[in-house]
């Protein structure tokens, strides 16, 4: 599920293989061009399939003209996107 909040976007809840299309669907309705921040800190539970949302949602932002970076992966995450060596193609949020 994607909850909106001005600017971010709350992911939450697992994202793993079996739903990952879903929230890649669901995600992609709102890269309309304005900068926004998919935010994963109410995410309960990933996967591999974690790291291919944020590489898809960043290559579909990218395909439209618009902005987005990611906050709160988590440490799980994060040791997932440094495994794959993915770093330096998802843009993270400052804040």
């Amino acid at each position: 599920m994607i909850r909106v909040s001005d600017d971010r976007l709350y992911v939450s809840g697992p994202v793993i293989l079996e739903n990952v299309m879903q929230f890649v669907e669901d995600g992609t309705r709102y890269l309309d061009g304005a900068p926004k921040v998919f935010d994963f800190s109410e995410v309960s539970e990933i996967d591999s399939a974690s790291v291919s949302l944020i590489l898809e949602w960043s290559r579909r932002a990218r395909d439209r003209g618009a902005q987005v970076r990611f906050a709160n992966l988590g440490e799980s995450l994060r040791s997932l996107i440094d495994l794959y060596g993915v770093g330096n193609l998802i843009q993270l949020d400052a804040r």
